[in-house]
């Protein structure tokens, strides 16, 4: 008396024969599959994009290397001109110290 039922049923309750649901479970296979197409470009065109933006990503950390290995030079000379301006200055003060104490 305490059937159980094997048969999926339909959204109304009826029982489906087998061409339906054979019908149905093509339906639902073709629609898995598409799915399973749609992923797979989905796949292919994130991978593609995880590939530029790695190469950008070392084409920037190359260039930070570059740009941060050239300035090691400019900065030593802007330390020795620095040094240069503040040594004539020092000298313009005492020449014009010499020569306000002579007059």
């Amino acid at each position: 008396m305490n059937e159980h039922w094997e048969e999926p049923r339909e959204d109304e309750g009826l029982t489906l024969g087998p061409e339906e649901t054979l019908q149905r479970e093509i339906e639902k296979s073709k629609a898995l599959k598409v799915e399973r197409l749609h992923l797979r470009d989905q796949i292919d065109k994130l991978k593609a994009e995880k590939d530029d933006l790695e190469q950008k990503n070392c084409q920037l950390k190359k260039r930070i290397t570059e740009l941060g290995s050239a300035p090691a030079v400019p900065e030593e000379i802007n330390i020795f001109s620095l040094k240069n301006l503040t040594i004539a200055l020092i000298l313009c003060f005492l020449t014009l110290l010499l020569i306000k104490i002579r007059i």
